[in-house]
């Protein structure tokens, strides 16, 4: 029995569990595909902005500086 297959039975994941491998420094993980995309959702979810809108607080930021910039050009300092 093969280290993947052991683990296979094991961890209850059948023929079927579409499983993905990686690396992590020098850990090696597997993990089935659904929950390696589930984690990765929960983790974007996690890293919403305050206005949840990641494009509406990048054109608030970005007018923030052109306003600076402005104010410099003009010789607000």
């Amino acid at each position: 029995m093969s280290i993947v297959s052991q683990l296979r039975h094991e961890l209850g994941w059948g023929p079927e569990t579409d499983l993905v491998e990686y690396s992590e420094g020098s850990r090696v993980i597997i993990e089935p595909r659904a929950d390696m995309v589930r984690r990765i959702q929960d983790m974007a979810l996690g890293a919403r902005t305050e206005s949840d809108s990641v494009v509406d607080d990048l054109l608030a930021t970005r007018r923030s500086e052109a306003a600076v910039e402005l104010h410099e050009i003009e010789g607000g300092h």
